[in-house]
């Protein structure tokens, strides 16, 4: 199934593209799509994940939706990455 990514802020920085479009299995869910993220772009590894593998400093929506790690991604979704938002 095919997917595009969006990185936003600093992971447009890293990755240094706003966007891609990915042929990924079928399936998937928002943290397998992270690792193939993390394969592709190694330099994410530090700002994606922290030392326990745990999701760090990372928002990520679907189709303009926060969504958790563990859902199921479908064909034609846009999936965006992006850092937490703060202010005050």
């Amino acid at each position: 199934m095919r997917l595009t990514v969006r990185y936003f802020a600093r992971y447009r920085s890293l990755v240094g593209k706003g966007e891609e479009e990915l042929e990924v299995p079928e399936g998937i869910t928002v943290a397998e799509l992270m690792e193939i993220l993390k394969e592709r772009h190694p330099v994410l590894e530090t700002e994606v994940f922290a030392e326990d593998d745990e999701f760090a400093d990372v928002n990520v929506s679907r189709n303009g939706r926060y969504v958790r790690f563990d859902e199921v991604l479908r064909d034609g979704d846009v999936v965006a990455i992006f850092p937490p938002v703060s202010g005050g």
